[in-house]
């Protein structure tokens, strides 16, 4: 780990050592390599340990239905859509304690009452369009699109300028120029991600539920418990040993080919990859042993008993 604490720098400093070579400073800035070698191989591991882990962070997306719209942009870091659904009724209360109250369930797209929702591109379309909204005294329009990030972003980590922690502690406001990496100006582009606070005696990571790029401010799913204030941060996975360790060497693998390293170099880091990538998809895939593995019952998809 890097004297830091810092995600970021620990994976940089681990692919300088994986590939140690007298002329590599000199050719590859830590700019340089987090921009073209990490970020793609962080997406890379992201995929990988995602699809089968027990502790998805699922985020929430509302979209109000406008007469005969069809298609709704999706914020740009959108995996995988779990559920369209609402959790109020007409009068918009919340009701059924937080449990959904309506379920939009898609089907195939040539279905003879259409598809319900379809995906396209980055767009959510929905068929029959949205027609006679405001007739019925129907003033419920809004639906929550519940989704898992891709791990598309931009991570970055500053040190020289800071980020700021609201009063409210639920905000925080990334740096405009941050020493490594770049800031992500798409909507929501950060959603699912994690801002870890790497200043003071305390270091913290909180998952971001939304953030406005405008303001470059990330709306946290939880406070944090420091006090509010400037911050030397950064913006990444969780952070484990098993997640650094895999970005690194799929990094150090990404840039051999760029080197042409030897085929036994090659296949030494290969082996340390399929090490670190099972340990972390092992333990992000156990993590919930209460349920265990199978196809849920008595669920909405897959009722108990069928009408």
């Amino acid at each position: 780990m890097d004297t830091s604490r810092s995600f970021i720098k620990t994976v940089l400093a681990r692919i300088r050592g994986y590939l140690d070579d007298p002329d590599f400073d000199s050719k590859y800035t830590d700019q340089f390599l987090l921009q073209h070698v990490v970020m793609p191989s962080l997406v890379d591991v992201w995929s990988r340990c995602s699809l089968s882990a027990d502790n998805p962070v699922l985020l929430d997306y509302n979209i109000t239905f406008a007469e005969n719209q069809e298609c709704y942009t999706l914020p740009a870091c959108v995996g995988e859509i779990h559920e369209i659904v609402q959790y109020t009724g007409a009068s918009g209360n919340l009701t059924s304690n937080g449990l959904p109250t309506d379920d939009i369930r898609p089907d195939h797209e040539q279905s003879r009452t259409g598809p319900g929702w379809m995906i396209e591109g980055n767009m959510l379309c929905f068929r029959p369009l949205p027609q006679n909204l405001s007739s019925g005294g129907n003033t419920n329009l809004t639906w929550t699109v519940r989704y898992t990030t891709n791990g598309d972003m931009l991570p970055h980590y500053s040190s020289t300028n800071l980020g700021t922690l609201q009063t409210n502690k639920t905000e925080f406001i990334f740096a405009s120029n941050p020493d490594l990496g770049l800031v992500d100006y798409r909507p929501n582009a950060y959603a699912g991600q994690f801002v870890r606070l790497l200043s003071g005696s305390i270091h913290e990571e909180r998952v971001i539920a939304s953030y406005n790029p405008v303001s470059r401010t990330a709306t946290l799913v939880r406070p944090f418990t420091v006090n509010n204030g400037t911050y030397t941060y950064e913006v990444c996975p969780p952070q484990s040993q098993g997640m650094v360790e895999a970005i690194a060497i799929a990094a150090a693998l990404k840039l051999g080919a760029w080197r042409k390293i030897s085929q036994a170099q090659n296949q030494l880091l290969t082996q340390q990859y399929r090490s670190a990538i099972k340990t972390i998809g092992d333990n992000l895939a156990n993590m919930n042993l209460r349920t265990g593995k199978g196809y849920a019952k008595d669920t909405r998809d897959n009722p108990r008993w069928r009408p």
